[in-house]
Parts: structure tokens; C-alpha cells; sequence
């Protein structure tokens, strides 16, 4: 990784010039690229911009864009730099978010997105595995929806104390509780979880997380598992009726219509919307905030060393 100087084209009509404040790393998707180069199936291709979420200042914008004026702050899908050029969706941030968490809008837009999908309802028991920040952020959509008990499922002491912090149900830590399904069991009515959210993206999780719905119930694929696993696709899945579905963000569609008003536009000002209220919180899951200069001990540190780590930003000021 390395930090190096670039030269910005023209804003366009449709443009808008930002200067970023902060900008959050997607540590399972960046990281992924970070090692191989490409997702799964593709050419690796280096050298490669990353990063895609940041925050800051507008200073200049294009003739045809409305609503925004050079001094505010908006969020976007810009990469790791001092500047970004955004265009199309970029979401005006509230004066009572900070910078630091509207860089994450993108990844808090992930995990509703995965939250429209599953759908899960009141009273709902919904177990989330892997609590880093998309699952940490997929147990606080589930606990407003009312969902009863939320259990949170993770290796890492660290990321469990974090989220009983944030108001998870019940923590667990398969090295200490050998038998996960059971321990879910004992805090459901049903004989397992209405809803398991996978939020690790590791492929090998996947056999113990078709353990843990109840017989009728439903599995997210919320982490975007790159790579195959074997699973006992009859007894886990076909007789126990369970139904598996997959949740992509940018799936999400550009325009909303009648049957689906839930477009990219409107999660993302409701992200917005949430944390103004105090009921999205963010800035406690920011475990490390670094200098831009220190990309390269940062990516090592989270491709070699990732426990006690949730958030991390790059701070540009």
C-alpha cells in the first residue's frame, strides 16, 4: 500500500467536488482485494485504488447538480484520498452526525440492506455470526425491529463484549461453547433461530450457521462469502425446510417504485436519519483511527493481526 500524489480532473456538470475528512475501510471486502488482487474468478489487477466510503466538505459543484452548495458535508462511495470527485449518489450529512460516522453510511447501508431481505419481525429470535462492524450493525437493525432474543455469535471476546455493550441478547463464543447450536437453542422458543444472519464472509462458517435456524427457518448470506464449502445440503437445508438467501448491496435499486420504495437514495438517508437520532450509533465502534501515511502497517495489521479492530478510519484532515 502507498500513499501517492494524483491529479484531480474537471468537475463534471453532474459532479461534485469533495474534500474528504474521513474515509472508512471495508476491512472484509479491502482486505480481500488487498491479498488477491480481485474477487473470486477474476484477474488480479494491481496496481488498485481502494476504499469506497467517505465523508466530507463539498467545495465545488457542478451546473447541473441540485441541492448542494460548497460547505456542506456529504457522505459517498469515494475512495481513499484527500479529494473525490462524486457523482450521482451522495447523501447530505445532518449537522449532528459527525464525519467520522457518516464515513460508514455505505456499510450501515450493507447491513439494512440485508435487513430488507430477511425481513425479520417482532419477537423474531435472529442470531448473527461474525461481529464485526456489518454484524454489529445487522444486531442493532434487528434488536430496532424488535427482534427477541438477538444472539451474537463470534470468536473474538473483543467483538462480544462490544456488542453486549450495544444491547445483544446473548454472546457466544464457539471456542468456549462447543456445541453453538445447542447454546442457541436454549434461548429460543423454536428449536433454533426464526433468522441466522451470516455476517463473517468465511465460507467455513457456513456448516455450523445451518445449525442454528429452526425448522422452517431462514439463513442470510450477509458477508459476502468468496469461496465454496461442503455443507449437508439435505439434512441441513431440504429437510428442515430451511430457506437460504443471499444479500448484495448494490443490488439494491437505484429508483424505488410501488412494491419496493426501499432504494439506495432512501436507506441511505434513513442510515442518516438513524444516527442523528441516537439510535444508529457509530462512533463506538471506531477502534482505530490512522494517518493516511500509515496505510501499508495498516493493511498488514489487518490482514495478519485483525482481533480487537471494528472500525477503522483514515482521517484526512
Amino acid at each position: 500500500m502507498e500513499l501517492e500524489e494524483y491529479e484531480l480532473p474537471p468537475v463534471a456538470d453532474n459532479g461534485v467536488l469533495v474534500q474528504n475528512e474521513y474515509t472508512a475501510v471495508s476491512v472484509g471486502t479491502e482486505i480481500y482485494n488487498y491479498i488477491n488482487g480481485c474477487e473470486p474468478g477474476g484477474k488480479p489487477n494491481f496496481p488498485r485504488n481502494t476504499g469506497y466510503c467517505d465523508a466530507g466538505v463539498v467545495l465545488e459543484v457542478g451546473r447541473d447538480v441540485k441541492g448542494l452548495v460548497p460547505g456542506d458535508r456529504v457522505a459517498g462511495q469515494g475512495n481513499h484520498a484527500s479529494h473525490s470527485i462524486l457523482s450521482g449518489l451522495i447523501n447530505k450529512v445532518p449537522a449532528n452526525v459527525s464525519s467520522r460516522a457518516a464515513a460508514f453510511m455505505v456499510m450501515c447501508a450493507t447491513s439494512l440492506h440485508g435487513h430488507r431481505v430477511a425481513r425479520p419481525e417482532l419477537g423474531e429470535a435472529v442470531v448473527v455470526t461474525g461481529m464485526g462492524i456489518v454484524g454489529q450493525l445487522a444486531a442493532t437493525f434487528a434488536g430496532l425491529s424488535g427482534a427477541v432474543p438477538v444472539i451474537g455469535v463470534d470468536l473474538d471476546d473483543f467483538r462480544l463484549q462490544k456488542a453486549r455493550e450495544r444491547g445483544v441478547d446473548v454472546c457466544i463464543n464457539p471456542e468456549k461453547e462447543p456445541d453453538v447450536a445447542e447454546a442457541v437453542r436454549r434461548h429460543c422458543v423454536a428449536d433454533g433461530a426464526d433468522l441466522v444472519i451470516e455476517a463473517t464472509g468465511v465460507p467455513s462458517v457456513y456448516p455450523m450457521a445451518l445449525t442454528l435456524p429452526r425448522l422452517g427457518g431462514r439463513l442470510l448470506a450477509l458477508g459476502s462469502p468468496r469461496g465454496s464449502v461442503e455443507v449437508s445440503f439435505f439434512a441441513e437445508v431440504h429437510l428442515r425446510e430451511v430457506t437460504v438467501l443471499g444479500a448484495h448491496q448494490p443490488k439494491t435499486p437505484d429508483e424505488a417504485d410501488l412494491y419496493y420504495p426501499w432504494s439506495k437514495r432512501r436507506d441511505r438517508d434513513l442510515v442518516l436519519r438513524l444516527m442523528d437520532e441516537g439510535k444508529l450509533p457509530i462512533e463506538d465502534l471506531i477502534t482505530h483511527e490512522v494517518s493516511p501515511s500509515d496505510c501499508q502497517s495498516v493493511y498488514d495489521m489487518l490482514a495478519d493481526h485483525p482481533r480487537e479492530v471494528l472500525g477503522v478510519v483514515f482521517k484526512w484532515a
